[in-house]
């Protein structure tokens, strides 16, 4: 994945940065209000595109994770809820990816209102001055506030729930890396970054299923640019043997590219976990890639043949050839066992060796058998299969949501923002895979929230200026104005006759008082 920052990454940045109105839901301060008769702004709504989205979280038990995350920096509760500002940060990253509208009200259906908790609108700076919003730096340092331990507890936890669902498919899971740089002039009081060369910035490793069409995040690390990535795919591995023991009983291969190198971390990979390997030899010096090419040279090789067709190269034929029992040696010529490995030389459809394209030795714990076409192109098929990935999955982590930009110097910040851009982009696809059609087609496939009213359910939203706001039903809407009209008109009304009244006993005290008769008369009369 790269690490470099463009302009339209940075426009995106600033659209998910904008402040936002948010109005609280409270039906029942807003149903006292139209009682008294006061004039409130209210529209008609139902359930749309953004509710398929934000549904699907709720019913499906992702937004409850996200939003129990906990804010455990915060000394004393003060403006709004942790909740709500986790709430709030969700939505600012579907924004950011256009997975919801970046105007009006976010939130249509009014089931899903009262689960929310609150209805929230992206606006421009200079709107609606004196009312309550949200403001990116109210955001930002919300998500200072919560601990890397507290990221680790969510995560683990949206782990476990993809996993009691079995929406982890397959056992071939591949990881890569990005390098998340700081902008040149900008590089000063980033906590945790790290100098590499030139570079000032912090390196991301993120582990993914790479089944095709469900690709999911089980585990990432973050540290700083000069760290290994393979430091910090130990890491994650490390976790994920203590949170679901043997990698084996679910992970069975794991795709690396070149920077994952190392003849003993392969072994060991293989040996005490039990995972089986796919990686690429990049360095032409290690004694096993000369292994590899005395082979190729020899009589007996048997070499292979593959029409391939790749998105960037067009139509080739792959020429390549398998060997077993090949010495696993590392940089310190220590042997650790032995391994298979491929070769794969890359031509057009007429025979020409591609120009510019390199001997391709690939490295493997699974078998091989060298006069099979099958079982050697297998090697080669698991690599691409990553590659697939890394200009899919990854891309559309770094490039869609945007993971290689910073919203904090402040490593807490950077790690809880990372925390909920995976989560989501883990559930976005989920909800994908579980409803592709349109927002009408999928509304009846949706599942009914455990909690609450049936979704999709037209309803009038309406608003007080102090920020409230309140869904009803419209004949129950009808009910509460009619009440309220009627009330008013009474009160007119009564007050009208009342008046009436006051000037003719005003008129007839002054009349009987003007025919010399005593007050006393005059009110008995009356």
């Amino acid at each position: 994945m790269s690490g470099h920052r463009d302009p339209m990454g940075e426009a995106e940045e600033e659209e998910r940065m904008k402040p936002w109105l948010l109005w609280r839901e409270d039906k029942q301060t807003v149903t006292r209000q139209l009682e008294e008769g006061r004039h409130l702004d209210g529209h008609t709504s139902a359930f749309g595109d953004n509710d398929l989205i934000i549904g699907f979280l709720m019913v499906e038990g992702f937004w409850s994770v996200l939003v129990e995350t906990e804010a455990d920096g915060l000394k004393k509760g003060n403006g709004y809820p942790p909740q709500t500002l986790n709430g709030l940060w969700a939505l600012c990253e579907l924004a950011g990816v256009e997975r919801i509208a970046q105007s009006g009200k976010v939130v249509g259906d009014e089931a899903l209102l009262r689960m929310v908790g609150f209805q929230a609108e992206q606006i421009e700076k200079a709107r609606e001055k004196g009312r309550p919003r949200v403001d990116p730096e109210t955001l930002s340092n919300h998500l200072e506030r919560i601990s890397e331990d507290s990221v680790k507890k969510s995560w683990w936890e949206h782990v476990r729930l993809l996993r009691s669902k079995r929406w982890y498919r397959g056992g071939v899971y591949a990881v890569d890396g990005t390098d998340i740089t700081i902008p040149y002039g900008q590089k000063k009081n980033y906590e945790g970054a790290e100098q590499r060369g030139a570079a000032v910035g912090y390196k991301l490793v993120v582990v993914l299923n790479i089944e095709e069409g469900k690709e999911r995040v089980v585990g990432w690390a973050l540290g700083g640019l000069a760290r290994s990535e393979k430091t910090l795919l130990k890491a994650i591995l490390k976790a994920l043997r203590e949170q679901f023991g043997r990698l084996s009983d679910w992970m069975k291969v794991l795709v690396m590219d070149r920077g994952y190198w190392g003849a003993r971390f392969l072994s060991q990979l293989k040996d005490k976990d039990g995972v089986d390997y796919v990686t690429r030899a990049g360095n032409d010096d290690l004694d096993l890639v000369k292994d590899m090419e005395g082979l190729s040279r020899l009589e007996r090789t048997e070499w292979h043949e593959i029409d391939e067709v790749h998105s960037r190269l067009g139509e080739i034929r792959t020429r390549m050839a398998g060997f077993e029992h090949v010495p696993l040696i590392d940089a310190d010529e220590k042997q650790w066992g032995e391994c298979r490995a491929v070769i794969a030389d890359e031509y057009d459809r007429k025979g020409n060796r591609l120009p510019d394209r390199p001997r391709f030795y690939y490295v493997t714990s699974l078998p091989v058998d060298p006069a099979k076409t099958e079982s050697v192109g297998s090697i080669r098929a698991y690599y691409r299969r990553r590659w697939s990935v890394e200009n899919q999955g990854f891309w559309v982590l770094t490039k869609r949501w945007n993971l290689n930009t910073l919203v904090a110097r402040n490593l807490n910040a950077i790690r809880a923002r990372l925390n909920f851009a995976l989560q989501l982009y883990n559930a976005e696809n989920c909800c994908a895979w579980k409803h592709p059609g349109s927002f009408e087609e999928e509304l009846p496939r949706l599942k009914r929230p455990p909690k609450g009213d049936r979704l999709g359910r037209p309803s009038i939203m309406i608003y007080t200026p102090e920020g409230e706001v309140g869904a009803f039903q419209v004949k129950e809407y009808q009910d509460l104005i009619t009440n309220a009209v009627t009330r008013d008109v009474t009160k007119a009304v009564t007050q009208e006759v009342t008046e009436t009244v006051k000037k003719e006993v005003r008129d007839r005290i002054r009349k009987g008082l003007a025919e010399g008769r005593t007050l006393e008369e005059v009110l008995r009369d009356i």
